[in-house]
């Protein structure tokens, strides 16, 4: 069903209240984060979220800054309706030049053909941007010391305290969950001490080294709006109109290109002391207590202000005290599902600055360090799960034309993103994730039309949420891959695994999935020499294949990706048919499909080859492992497929850093988990933790410093929970790749593809223990496994039978076991 965006035009409210508040302790753990330097920089700057809304604090104490920000935000740059060509009826034509081995010819066919169908060049997504700056002037005597800036994970809450003149300041801010708020509030160890002024004004990043250049918006935008080009501005954005009325300021910001904006309303009001406004700012002296509350409002069309009822919500608000009351009962449900803890003898906590610049020259991984990006990971993918899962930048941006749009890249950087919801539990994620596969589903039946003249769906590389048009064709062609549609709708099938939600596969996941299949029944009419499907053409993610005469090409066929996702998908269907005896007609199809996939092939250095072709050689270094998708995220390839296996450690041994993505990196180490390589896993993480991958704020970058993005901070709690329990259904592995180094610890709330949850898990490498609490969700039989000599094990205090490291185990729906395990 396509949905409208003015559904989502939903209010964000900005609550700033500056009153008293409870004194934040100086004691921290593994649920904090802190820094005793203010930011300089955007990306230093702690974040909070609710998911519709998100705000970066640079912790300032004179000149605070506070970034708005807004999930439904992007700047229209005209792209995003521009179909992709009508290519579809050439395609037997190109299939035939690919099973003759000419895949350049083929490229060039469909690209000549495109451009004269009116094919404009790539274009690129609207880019994501800020939504404006509350500026907070506050005035105070003295020099500032026993500064300190902190953010607690289990509340969401942002603390910023400083001493001056013998006077203690404290300045909090959260974004409420359940109000829909964002609050900040200010206090004082002295009565009327706060003196401060307010203003709203467009946010723009001025740190030229820092600022990415992206030519191709500005391109796109020559190029399709000619007679405009000299009038437009960059961004594409109106001054912003602002305005005062007593206590209120309104700020309000149109697109040039398309009737769409958005408007800030905020309010101002205090307890003691004075206020006043001048001009396009407010000021308060002497106060005691002072509420800022204010919306961000995307609006469609422009004219259609809702001000009036954003003041009406705004009057009803409640005190900060009871918005956080409210807010950090369901944050910290959510955050609280899961809880890691790792023994931290030998090593030292300490600020994020000291604890990131310490790990350069530490060997081992700081279990400090690794517990805060862990949580920070959680509590990001929490706090950027709104009507949209986490883009790039989840939910926080700092600048207008980030890199890459600040989309969601759907090759790779949005799977990374969502990868730990289901196994930490946190449904809201995927409901979220769900909710943009379903809105740009629509355009997925257009690009396999046009681009293939099949029916069903093919996904575009690239979306703002609105639209999922394919437009990325040229040297990495994405309109050559068909596999995206499984891959962004595995984390949904995955959730059916852990909860066994049959209303959501029924009503929203089956049905998908069968129009996927559908793009296969039509797609699928090439035979190799052995009466195997050709699959072409073909594209593996974002790398090319070495032809015999040493060019490198992506448009190709056979990309072991492709198999891969075919053989998942329809395997899948066949499964739920029998699970939830649907009795669809089409399986018998879907069987006979499956059958006639070509297999898997070996190079000679005994690797999975990526393209499933004699001719096609591999390119090893590279960011992306689109052909170990088998591997992770699929639960094709393990070690009972021993050739497979093996050969699938030899490609991942073999595998560049490329250009030393975070993502990649991250990526990497999940399959390293799957791969059983704990060395290779920690050693991701260690190379991660160290190489400038972590802003002070403890969020990633893509490269090491430069381009803030959330993929690698919300894989990273994946590759943790990966390597400490596998599962599929019916079998669970514990510390299937946890490294030596990691001596001791526990987890909780491990949700598994088996409807089972691991309620706590504890291990002693040292003793040679293993305690876990395992509850079923269903009555079932699960097959226990262990990577070590079993010498015993315990089940509810009684021995338990042991064979070949393996042991099993009846549940009844709802019951726990308590396992002891001792190697």
């Amino acid at each position: 069903m396509k949905i409208s965006i003015k559904n989502y035009c939903l209010s964000a409210i900005i609550f700033v209240v500056i009153s008293c508040h409870k004194q934040v302790e100086n004691n921290h753990t593994a649920s904090t984060n802190f820094s005793d330097t203010e930011a300089t920089r955007w990306q230093d700057a702690l974040i909070s979220g609710n998911g519709e809304m998100g705000i970066m604090v640079y912790g300032n104490t004179h000149k605070e800054k506070i970034i708005f920000n807004h999930e439904m935000l992007y700047e229209y740059i005209g792209t995003e309706a521009i179909e992709p060509p009508v290519v579809g009826d050439i395609m037997p034509k190109i299939k035939k030049l690919i099973k003759d081995t000419k895949y350049k010819e083929a490229k060039n066919e469909i690209l000549q053909l495109a451009k004269k169908r009116g094919y404009q060049d790539i274009l690129w997504t609207d880019p994501y941007h800020p939504a404006c700056v509350l500026n907070i002037n506050q005035d105070f005597v003295g020099e500032v010391s026993k500064y300190k800036r902190l953010l607690n994970y289990e509340n969401g809450e942002i603390t910023i305290q400083w001493l001056a003149n013998n006077i203690k300041y404290t300045r909090t801010s959260f974004v409420s969950r359940p109000n829909n708020v964002i609050a900040t509030k200010l206090k004082s160890s002295k009565s009327q001490a706060i003196n401060a002024s307010f203003t709203l004004a467009h946010q723009i990043d001025t740190n030229q080294s820092e600022k990415a250049k992206e030519s191709g918006i500005e391109e796109n935008v020559k190029m399709l709006f000619p007679d405009k080009w000299q009038q437009l501005n960059n961004p594409l954005v109106e001054f912003p109109e602002t305005s005062l009325n007593e206590n209120w300021i309104t700020f309000r910001s149109k697109y040039q290109l398309v009737d769409r904006g958005y408007e800030v309303i905020m309010c101002v009001k205090n307890e003691g002391g004075k206020l006043s406004s001048n001009g396009k700012k407010i000021s308060v002296k002497n106060a005691n207590t002072i509420e800022i509350i204010a919306k961000v409002i995307p609006v469609e069309p422009y004219s259609k202000s809702v001000i009036s009822k954003a003041k009406a919500e705004i009057n009803n608000l409640s005190s900060y005290d009871n918005l956080l009351k409210s807010h950090a009962k369901i944050h910290g449900e959510m955050f609280n599902r899961i809880t890691l803890h790792l023994d931290k003898t030998g090593f030292h906590d300490g600020s994020n600055e000291a604890l990131i610049n310490n790990q350069k020259s530490e060997t081992d991984i700081n279990p400090y360090l690794l517990e805060k990006v862990f949580n920070m990971g959680i509590y990001g993918l929490i706090s950027s799960s709104g009507k949209n899962p986490p883009n790039l930048m989840g939910i926080w941006n700092g600048t207008w034309r980030p890199r890459w749009s600040g989309d969601f890249t759907l090759d790779a950087n949005i799977n990374l993103q969502i990868a730990a919801a289901n196994l930490a539990n946190q449904k809201e994620a995927i409901y979220s994730y769900m909710s943009l596969l379903e809105r740009i589903a629509p355009d997925w039946e257009i690009n396999a039309k046009n681009l293939f003249g099949c029916r069903g769906y093919v996904s575009g590389t690239r979306t703002s949420g609105r639209r999922n048009l394919h437009t990325h064709f040229g040297e990495w062609p994405g309109n050559y891959w068909t596999a995206g549609v499984e891959w962004l709708l595995l984390p949904c099938f995955e959730y059916y695994q852990c909860t066994g939600d049959t209303r959501f596969m029924k009503e929203r996941l089956y049905p998908m999935m069968k129009k996927t299949a559908l793009f296969y029944e039509d797609f699928l009419d090439t035979y190799d020499a052995n009466g195997n499907y050709l699959i072409g053409p073909s594209y593996s993610p974002e790398n090319k294949a070495i032809l015999p005469n040493g060019e490198k090409i992506g448009a190709v066929a056979n990309a072991t990706m492709d198999i891969a996702v075919i053989k998942e998908l329809l395997s899948n269907l066949i499964t739920i048919n029998n699970e939830l005896q649907l009795n669809d007609e089409k399986v018998n199809l879907w069987k006979a499909i499956l059958n006639k996939l070509p297999p898997y092939l070996i190079n000679n250095d005994g690797a999975l080859k990526e393209w499933a072709r004699a001719d096609l050689a591999d390119n090893y270094n590279h960011r992306h492992i689109s052909h170990l998708y088998p591997v992770w995220p699929g639960l094709e390839i393990s070690p009972e497929n021993k050739t497979l296996f093996n050969a699938s450690n030899i490609a991942i041994e073999k595998r560049g850093k490329g250009n030393g993505s975070a993502h990649g990196l991250a990526h990497t180490a999940l399959i390293a988990t799957r791969l059983k390589k704990a060395n290779l896993v920690y050693g991701n993480l260690l190379f991660l933790m160290k190489n400038n991958y972590l802003y002070n704020s403890l969020v990633t970058s893509h490269n090491p410093g430069i381009i803030y993005n959330t993929d690698a901070l919300h894989a990273i709690p994946a590759v943790v929970l990966e390597m400490l329990v596998f599962s599929k259904p019916g079998v669970i592995e514990f510390l299937p790749a946890l490294s030596n180094k990691f001596q001791k610890g526990n987890i909780s709330g491990i949700l598994c593809r088996t409807q089972a949850k691991i309620k706590y898990l504890e291990w002693n490498m040292p003793q040679k223990t293993l305690l876990a609490k395992v509850a079923s969700g269903k009555q079932q039989t699960i097959t226990f496994q262990l990577q070590k000599k079993i010498t015993q094990v315990k089940v509810n205090t009684k021995i338990h039978k042991v064979e070949d490291n393996n042991f099993t185990l009846n549940f009844s729906a709802g019951e726990t076991k308590t396992i002891k395990i001792t190697w």
